[in-house]
C-alpha cells in the first residue's frame, strides 16, 4: 500500500523465485491468461458427460452401467429393426436407389472405391480395407444381388459403431 501526494494505490509485491525454478507471487492477468491459453487442450469428454457423471454420483457406477447396457441393447434392437425392413417392398426400393447412387460410373456393378465412398459418405469413415474386403472376398466388383445381400449386416455393424463413437463424442460414455 503506498501513497503519494495525488494518490494511493496497492501494489503486489514481486515474484519470488525459488532454487528449483518455480516461481510464487502475483502475475498480472494478461501473463496468466497467456500462460493458460499455452497449457490448455480442448476437453476430451464431450457435451453430456458433466449430466452422466452427476447421473453416476447419484446412481452409482454399478446402477449407470446397468441403465447404459440397456439404453445401449435397446438402441441396437432399433437399429437392427430399421436395417430388416431392407427386406419390405420399399426396403428394396431404397437398397437400389443406394446401388444406383454408389454406382459412380454406370456400369452396374460397385468396385471398391465406390463401396468405401458410399460408406463414407453414410459417415462410417472408419471403414477399412478389411472390411471391405469380407464384402468383396476376392472379387473385384459386386452386383445389385450381392450387395443386396451384404448390406443388411454391414449397415447393422456400421451403424452400431457409428452410434458407440458417436456416444463417446458426445459424453454419454463418460
Amino acid at each position: 500500500y503506498f501513497c503519494d501526494e495525488d494518490k494511493c494505490w496497492v501494489e503486489a509485491p514481486a515474484p519470488i523465485e525459488l532454487p528449483d525454478g518455480r516461481v510464487y507471487g502475483l502475475e498480472s492477468y494478461d501473463k496468466r491468461q497467456s500462460r493458460l491459453k499455452k497449457s490448455r487442450r480442448p476437453a476430451a469428454q464431450g457435451i453430456f458427460a458433466p449430466a452422466v457423471g452427476g447421473a453416476k454420483t447419484v446412481m452409482g457406477e454399478k446402477q449407470l452401467n446397468k441403465l447404459r447396457g440397456e439404453v445401449i441393447a435397446q438402441h441396437s434392437k432399433v437399429i437392427s429393426k430399421f436395417v430388416d425392413t431392407s427386406e419390405s417392398a420399399f426396403g428394396q426400393i431404397v437398397l437400389r436407389k443406394m446401388f444406383e447412387a454408389a454406382d459412380k460410373d454406370g456400369g452396374g456393378t460397385l468396385d471398391k472405391e465406390e463401396v468405401r465412398d458410399a460408406l463414407h459418405a453414410l459417415g462410417f469413415k472408419f471403414i477399412e480395407d478389411k472390411q471391405l474386403d469380407s464384402i468383396f472376398r476376392g472379387d473385384e466388383v459386386i452386383d445389385f444381388e450381392e450387395f443386396v445381400k451384404k448390406t443388411p449386416k454391414t449397415l447393422r455393424s456400421s451403424l452400431i459403431k457409428l452410434a458407440k463413437n458417436n456416444g463417446h463424442d458426445l459424453g454419454f460414455l463418460a
